[in-house]
């Protein structure tokens, strides 16, 4: 049992290269687009944290056990960083669509419309796609089947729940949102959910 690939030279470099440019990505969200409006969160926030903090955490502690180890994990390294990198460009292209009706609460503004082009044709919540894609990424990084698994099931448990929230929300409160839901079957994953 030993330290897993992403602890060591240059992974470990990189690998938290990418942690920093996905955190600094939303505290500039948060900062310049997440402005404190009156939310009906339903505590929606705290369960996509705790889910996928749990999930992360797992996913990162796995690799030390040795079980479930994948095969070439350099390579599996590479390609999580390049799924974690392609996550994060879904995330922020969504997040640029939505411009300034972009809220980490789920809350309508006055002049708030629906959102249709962009990755929104596709799925209604294109985001949270992104940000489970790059919880994917993560797992695949670690180089550990379980640590997949947990990352992924960590990302879908938060954001099932926040979407169940929102969808709630937009439909009693946003006009042409229940229109737009029924064009956009998909909440989060094209042809599945």
């Amino acid at each position: 049992m030993g330290r897993p690939l992403y602890l060591h030279h240059p992974y470990v470099i990189v690998f938290l290269a990418a942690g920093v440019v996905l955190a600094t990505r939303e505290a500039l969200v948060r900062r310049y687009l997440g402005g404190e409006r009156p939310s009906d969160d339903a505590r929606s926030f705290v369960v996509l944290w705790a889910a996928t903090g749990v999930g992360t955490t797992t996913a990162l502690l796995v690799p030390f056990t040795d079980v479930a180890t994948m095969p070439a994990p350099a390579l599996a390294f590479w390609l999580g960083v390049a799924v974690m990198l392609a996550g994060f460009l879904l995330r922020l292209a969504a997040l640029r669509w939505l411009g300034t009706l972009f809220s980490h609460r789920v809350a309508v503004r006055p002049d708030h419309r629906v959102v249709e082009g962009g990755p929104y044709r596709f799925v209604r919540h294109p985001s949270y796609t992104g940000a489970v894609v790059t919880y994917l990424g993560i797992g695949v990084a670690c180089g550990n089947w379980i640590s997949i698994l947990a990352a992924v099931a960590g990302a879908l448990v938060g954001f099932a729940y926040r979407i169940r929230v929102e969808e709630q929300f937009l439909r009693r409160e946003l006009d042409g949102y229940e229109s737009y839901a029924e064009k956009t079957p998909y909440r989060l994953i094209p042809l599945v959910w």
